[in-house]
């Protein structure tokens, strides 16, 4: 996984300066605020990376699940610097190494399986090459990926990619050109985001701190605050905003007992304890076998062909810490940068799990949270003590990665957003990042509550919690309100309701097909609550669904209050009937 040219990068980067003198990078195209991984910023040297090492872990490429809600008709897809090994007019490379290119693909993908089937590709450009500017679905800011800017293609929604619920997915795939020779050298450095309300998620990635601060992305990675050890080597010091950290956001359902997260190649471990010309001491990191990592990897979900078997110790090239004080980012605050490369993962409930032995040279290993009623409590890293993991947003803070030093996740992480606007004095790259993660579904679970009975049905009921259940535990997936406008899915609700009103319609969204219970809430009954002192006209407070291959859009529950419920049983006991009014 660590790549030959790790060791010659920095001489490959060179002189920018001027050229970026000459302008600035454009804006991304299409409406904010934007979904972007690993960051919106061009300034604060984050980087998805790629390159040939061996390791088939490096050359997989990178699969970007995009989702488009049911109501949009177009969205813009971004890129930054998708060229590779280009020179500009000076003869200079910016960021990459090697004489190959990536090549990037757009798959409609409805049913969210990563599809790449021929007849799904809807576009397809290669980062060195002039491609054509429009197709059937899209058209593109220009031929060619410029070296340092933005590129896009506004993308028309197609059919092929709409799901049974109405949203729309697509599989965006960043992969190398062919397969790389024995040692062949190649590194190429980008950054991805769509305009709103689109939002994306990447399962497996490769990240990097790559500055080039004394050559010529200087511009690109600072100067601002300055970092823990800027770069001394070349005409002058360079003060660069990279300060070690990454952090990553995942969304993780109700009714889970395990999250398992994979970091690979994070070269835990020194081979010296002084840094170079400083002579500060460095920790001792020595890397650990990890018991819940099998020394095989067996029962990994995904191929770790070409890495080195879990426990082989050893620091890497470079390692961590890296000896060169210019590389080298540790603890934040540490004026010496000293410290061993680890990560933190906190739960909705404020919970952190610290992970101070990740993965060493060239190998994976597995970080495991288990809740207490998980059959892998015992083997697990940490254990949480309800029976299931706190659902919601869990988020992931590496700390101390070195720069130019690419380290590899295998989790479902979520594109991000600014959390709020920019104070008229702030700098936008400074705002907070919060998860952008797609929430829409592929399928519909649609019911409607409404005053009345099935043969005289009044108006919907609005605010009333609906949850939906897993049969086999009972455990409530996901819960909503009705006439919520704000769920997720809603867009696609609406379009799937066979009425006008909307005042008591819900949807759950799931991707996976299989038996569900939509149930109303018993709280629904309580004081001052929606359904208080009303009963149902339509045989209870629950519904059993079989989801397959298409949406599952119930007539829904029907109530009224307990005395017209008495006098509507003694009005039929009488021979009377009732008219219909269809939501």
């Amino acid at each position: 996984m660590k790549a030959p040219w790790k060791l010659t990068e920095v001489f490959l980067c060179s002189a920018l300066v001027i050229l970026l003198g000459l302008g600035t990078a454009r804006a991304q195209l299409g409406t904010g605020p934007f979904a972007a991984f690993p960051s919106q910023s061009i300034v604060d040297a984050r980087f998805l990376t790629f390159g040939c090492s061996g390791p088939e872990t490096m050359e997989q490429g990178t699969q970007v699940a995009l989702a488009a809600p049911a109501a949009t008709t177009t969205f813009d897809l971004n890129v930054f610097d998708g060229d590779t090994a280009r020179v500009d007019a000076y003869s200079k490379r910016h960021w990459d190494g090697g004489d190959r290119q990536l090549k990037f693909s757009l798959y409609a993908d409805p049913l969210r399986l990563g599809s790449t089937a021929p007849e799904n590709l809807l576009g397809e450009w290669l980062g060195n090459a002039d491609n054509a500017t429009s197709g059937s679905f899209w058209t593109a800011s220009s031929a060619a990926m410029p070296d340092n800017d933005w590129w896009a293609v506004t993308v028309t929604n197609s059919a092929i990619a709409q799901a049974p619920s109405g949203n729309y997915f697509y599989n965006f795939v960043i992969e190398i050109d062919g397969d790389c020779a024995a040692n062949e050298q190649l590194e190429s450095n980008l950054k991805i985001a769509v305009s709103d309300p689109v939002t994306f998620q990447i399962a497996r990635f490769s990240v990097v701190g790559e500055t080039c601060q004394s050559m010529d992305d200087d511009p690109l990675a600072g100067p601002a605050v300055p970092a823990a050890a800027p770069l001394t080597s070349g005409s002058a010091p360079v003060a660069v905003t990279y300060d070690g950290t990454f952090e990553l956001f995942l969304s993780l359902p109700a009714g889970e007992t395990e999250l398992r997260l994979f970091d690979g190649d994070f070269d835990f471990g020194t081979d010296t304890l002084a840094g170079n010309p400083s002579e500060v001491v460095l920790d001792a990191c020595v890397d650990e076998d990890d018991p819940d990592t099998d020394s095989t990897y067996a029962g990994f979900p995904f191929d770790t062909s070409g890495a080195n078997p879990e426990g082989a110790q050893g620091p890497g090239s470079p390692p961590d810490d890296n000896p060169l004080d210019d590389l080298r980012r540790g603890e934040l605050g540490d004026p010496n940068a000293v410290g061993c490369v680890r990560y933190e993962v906190g739960d909705p409930e404020s919970n952190t799990y610290f992970n101070d032995n990740p993965s060493g040279n060239s190998e994976w290993e597995q970080f495991l949270i288990a809740s207490s009623a998980s059959t892998a409590a015992g083997a697990a890293d940490h254990v949480y003590s309800g029976a299931t993991l706190p659902p919601g947003i869990w988020t992931v803070k590496i700390i101390g990665l070195d720069v130019s030093n690419p380290s590899f996740w295998e989790a479902e992480t979520c594109s991000t957003r600014p959390a709020r606007e920019a104070l008229p004095e702030e700098d936008p790259n400074d705002v907070p990042r919060a998860a952008a993660c797609p929430e829409l579904s592929t399928f519909l679970l649609g019911d409607f509550v409404w005053a009345g009975t099935p043969d005289a049905q009044g108006k919907g009921i609005a605010g009333v919690l609906m949850e939906l259940v897993r049969p086999s535990d009972n455990a409530v997936l996901a819960t909503a309100r009705t006439g919520d406008s704000t769920s997720p899915n809603w867009a696609a609700c609406v379009a799937s309701n066979e009425g006008s009103d909307t005042t008591g319609l819900s949807c759950f969204g799931v991707d996976a097909p299989g038996k569900y219970e939509v149930r109303i809430a018993k709280s629904n009954f309580g004081l001052d609550q929606p359904l208080a002192g009303m009963v149902s006209t339509t045989g209870g407070e629950s519904s059993m669904r079989s989801l397959n291959k298409s949406n599952s859009m119930s007539d829904g529950f029907g109530y009224v209050s307990r005395e017209l419920a008495l006098f509507q049983r003694a009005t039929i006991e009488s021979g009377n009937g009732g008219g219909g009014n269809p939501h």
